[in-house]
């Protein structure tokens, strides 16, 4: 009688049962450039959030200007038409109304970083606001209506290295009647 030999699969036995280790620097290669990649655009974000918190600063600061402006029109507009006087005057510490028509900006006010005002020639200014009316006034009936400009300038250090502050400003324009 002859007896039957059991064959065993050697191709099982030479199958891969896990990674290799080439393929494990491979993986751990592109986990650590795309990990590279995120931390930049990490940094980059917080560079603009940056920049954009100072811009925002400075439309608020301007705006703020625009509106004393706007108020200071309106009252006057309010004293030239009240019906109770008899000789409308002008408000006595009007700050921009009184300002020449023209080429010539008003002094400029300066603000900190967190948009306060500052006294002149303080040594944490930021923002330095100007204002000026434009020529050229359209007359009404009893009042006057001017366009008036707020410009806010500021430098702002965006690169790393802090070597070139970049010069940045913000202009508001807005038609404003007045006495």
């Amino acid at each position: 009688m002859q007896k039957k030999i059991k064959r065993t699969n050697h191709s099982r036995c030479n199958t891969q049962a896990g990674f290799s280790m080439i393929e494990m620097l491979m993986t751990a290669f592109i986990l650590a450039v795309g990990i590279l990649g995120l931390s930049m655009l990490q940094v980059m974000s917080l560079k603009a959030s940056r920049g954009s918190r100072s811009l925002t600063t400075a439309v608020q600061v301007g705006e703020a200007v625009m509106d004393q402006i706007e108020m200071e029109g309106r009252l006057s507009w309010l004293n030239i038409t009240d019906s109770q006087r008899t000789n409308p005057t002008a408000i006595n510490g009007q700050k921009y109304l009184t300002i020449a028509s023209g080429a010539d900006n008003a002094p400029g006010e300066v603000f900190d970083i967190n948009g306060k005002l500052l006294p002149p020639a303080d040594p944490n200014t930021y923002y330095t606001v100007t204002t000026q009316r434009v020529a050229n006034p359209i007359v009404g009936v009893t009042g006057q209506i001017n366009d008036f400009v707020v410009r806010v300038d500021f430098m702002e250090t965006v690169r790393a290295d802090n070597s070139a502050p970049i010069h940045r400003s913000v202009t508001i324009s807005r038609r404003i009647l007045h006495g």
